[in-house]
């Protein structure tokens, strides 16, 4: 046969690749079909729609025919246009919009003529319609979160409002006749693009809380001071480099938060703020603290973290009422015992500093329920630890302990123990007497034995003893009833006891990276497990994900780093299945099976040997994140599976499918004239097929006349017998081990003709 005439045998038979668009996935269309009567409720005396978080693409019209309504709640949905008709909700006095697609809102908004409170937060509006002044009855407008430039000045002729948000847009400045708006008690303008604020806002003598962070202002008008009766003034993650001294002579000041600027010191004149009960001096320059600082008597929140303090003020027990004080990543080196007289205190942070001991007035805290002492240089923890009755979270990872205190065993309130990255090479046992304990984390230790004592912790839900040196899963943890999360992947463990099916309230499991000889059975049996984490990218690799992985109910199973080669046709049995993570491994071909599950939502297989997917992949229609990296795929190629869309996939492999079927029957047509008998029956037997059946045929087309029959038909029935392994390239590679290699070129030639085609 020519190469040309070749050419344009092939020609006819292969069909072009047509080009694939991703498709997007789209919310089903809702609307009329909502059923309105089961949102509807009686709140107090108000009539509420409920509409929120619904899948809605537009406004069902049952939400018309109920013109008494005083609340409509349409939140949370893909809502792009208010129809015209909501002017006809003439009793709606709230109107919830937040979290829909809104690039504009319909005038007839605006007509609405008991509205009070309006929530437009998290759309896509641009501007405000000036018609907003019609709303002369507005005490509430909440418009976070969209791309609004301006704040539009007829809003400022709406004197009944009391409340105005409009946090996250890119709002550069306030109205002239912002002050027009006399009864405004709160203001949010957080994350705009301010460079100042206005004295228009120091003339609204009632405003109660101011909210500037996330601007860039860098001073306040000297008019803040006419604010007296503001309790609450936001400034973080602005430019301030001082307190603009207004802010001193605002006598119900309550809460001033000033984090994330550029603070080198505090004035002594913080002094007057009396009434102070939150202040907020995270995340600045501030090197020293002003002794006057401890003249503020009702402080219960102060707030130091992430600066360059080397001390604190010696008058800091003055603080009588400090219920928290944040102190970590400073340049801390010990902590004055006047600290520890202030016996209010709840809360004390003093993470990522250079300190290794507390004086023993520690115990003076009686109150004290969260302890955070992590990334220092402790060696070891006072006792005074101990007689911290009250103390609920203890957080001491990052330190250099080997042990702790005798009577640590007598914080009965404990609840939360964290002590990762240590030198812990024995598990702690004073944990084991504290039953009310909750969350145990000590990962990142040497610890080799897990004691029977932990056994008495009832109530333990958490544990996680990852990176460790564990040998063994001990029994006594399948007796923890309300055990829910367990870690202890990156150890040395070998099996788990039959009993762990007992952990009925167990659904996060993380063995990975162990010394696992083949897949652990008793996993099955564990009855509410969801999560299942056996990726061995440093441990001993697992060979086969057994058949009995039907019985399990995981939702989520994570096997990667492993050396599958294929995965058993009893996983699609695994009916609660949404998530199967397998990257890394060498895997060979996917079971058809998959693509009857229809629950399953994630599939990962990057970095396998995949060269193709099953023929009815476009079946899993519910899969939502698909990763196909790293395979030498073909069918179909990688250019196609990158978007991890699973219709255009589908498309190409049945199209795909239907092009090498025809290819391959051209194939047979082509080599019934090119073999005789002997080579016929040779090759034959190196396609194994069934000698009964090699027999049949040969009956049934016996004689030289039917030998092309004959080898036809032999071939069908290979491709029949063989199913999906029958291919060209089988073929091809059969023909060269026997020998024909003047065939074996010949179907080379079609192969490479046909791939040139569909280019």
């Amino acid at each position: 046969m020519s190469e040309q005439s070749m050419e344009t045998e092939i020609n006819g038979v292969v069909m072009e690749a047509n080009e694939e668009e991703d498709l997007a996935e789209e919310f089903p269309p809702v609307g009329d079909e909502v059923d309105i009567s089961e949102n509807v409720y009686a709140q107090g005396k108000k009539l509420v729609l409920d509409l929120n978080d619904q899948m809605l693409r537009s406004v069902p019209n049952g939400c018309f025919q109920i013109e008494a309504i005083n609340a409509l709640i349409l939140s949370q949905n893909e809502i792009s246009e208010i129809p015209d008709n909501i002017d006809s909700l003439t009793h709606l006095e709230e109107l919830f919009l937040a979290g829909n697609k809104l690039k504009q809102l319909n005038p007839n908004v605006f007509c609405l003529p008991r509205l009070r409170v309006l929530d437009i937060s998290n759309n896509e509006l641009e501007s405000i319609s000036p018609d907003i002044a019609n709303l002369q009855g507005l005490t509430e407008l909440f418009a976070n979160g969209n791309r609004l430039v301006n704040i539009p000045v007829e809003l400022c002729e709406i004197e009944s409002l009391l409340c105005l948000q409009m946090n996250e847009n890119r709002i550069k400045e306030i109205p002239d006749r912002f002050s027009n708006l006399i009864n405004l008690q709160v203001l949010s303008l957080e994350r705009n693009d301010l460079d100042f604020l206005s004295p228009e806002v120091c003339r609204l003598d009632d405003i109660r809380r101011l909210g500037l962070s996330g601007n860039h202002i860098t001073n306040l008008p000297r008019e803040l001071e006419n604010l007296v009766f503001l309790e609450q003034l936001l400034l973080d993650d602005n430019e301030f480099e001082f307190i603009p001294v207004q802010v001193f002579w605002l006598p119900s000041l309550t809460e001033l938060t000033l984090s994330g600027n550029k603070l080198k010191s505090i004035q002594t004149e913080v002094k007057n703020l009396k009434n102070l009960t939150v202040l907020g001096l995270n995340g600045n320059e501030l090197e020293f603290l002003p002794d006057e600082i401890c003249e503020l008597e009702s402080l219960e929140v102060l707030g130091l973290e992430n600066n360059k303090l080397k001390a604190l003020p010696k008058l800091v027990s003055k603080l009588n009422n400090l219920k928290e004080i944040y102190l970590g990543n400073n340049n801390l080196t010990c902590v004055p015992e006047d600290l520890f007289w202030c016996t209010q205190l709840e809360v004390i942070s003093l993470m990522k500093n250079q300190i290794f001991t507390l004086p023993v007035e520690l115990e003076n805290l009686k109150s004290l329920h969260s302890l955070t002492l992590s990334d220092n240089k402790f060696k070891t923890l006072p006792d005074a630890v101990g007689a911290l009755i009250s103390l609920q979270l203890l957080a001491a990872d990052g330190n250099q302990l080997s042990e702790l205190p005798g009577n640590f065993g007598d914080l009965a309130a404990l609840r939360q123990v964290t002590l990762s990255r240590n030198s812990f090479s024995l598990f702690p046992t004073q944990l084991c007497v504290i039953q009310a304990l909750e969350l145990i984390d000590i990962q990142m230790n040497s610890i080799q034995i897990i004691p029977s004592e932990i056994a008495a912790l009832v109530h333990l839900a958490i544990l996680r003893m990852n990176i460790n040196m564990v040998q063994y899963f001990p029994a006594e943890l399948c007796k923890l009833p309300e055990l829910q999360m367990i870690d202890l992947s990156n150890n040395n463990i070998e099996d788990v006891p039959e009993c762990i099916v007992k952990l009925t309230s167990l659904v996060d499991l993380n063995l990975s990276n162990n010394m696992f000889m083949e897949f652990p059975s008793p996993l099955f049996g564990i009855p509410n497990l969801e999560t299942l984490n056996l990726s061995q990218t440093k441990g001993h690799k697992l060979l086969v994900l057994p058949d009995e992985i039907e019985n399990s109910n995981v939702k989520h199973l994570i096997m990667s780093g492993n050396k599958l080669r294929t995965l058993p046709n009893t996983v699609c049995r695994m009916r609660n299945l949404v998530s199967l993570v397998v990257d890394h491994n060498d895997l060979q071909s996917l079971p058809s099976v998959i693509c009857g599950m229809h629950s399953l939502r994630v599939l990962h297989l990057n970095d396998n040997n995949l060269s193709s997917l099953p023929e009815n992949f476009e079946q899993l229609q519910t899969l939502k994140e698909l990763r196909l990296h790293g395979n030498p795929l073909r069918t179909p190629p990688m250019d196609v599976c990158v978007s991890g869309v699973v219709q255009p996939i589908g498309r190409f492999i049945r199209r795909a499918l239907e092009r090498d079927d025809m290819l391959l029957l051209k194939t047979f047509d082509v080599l019934k004239s090119a073999l005789n008998k002997n080579e016929l029956r040779y090759l034959m037997k190196k396609l194994k097929l069934p000698e009964d059946k090699v027999l049949e045929i040969e009956q049934a087309y016996a004689g030289k006349d039917k030998l092309q029959d004959r080898v036809y038909n032999s071939l069908l029935f290979w491709r029949e017998h063989r199913g999906p392994l029958a291919t060209l390239d089988e073929l091809i590679r059969v023909f060269h081990i026997i020998g024909y290699d003047q065939l074996c070129d010949k179907l080379r030639t079609m192969k490479i003709y046909s791939q040139r085609l569909r280019l």
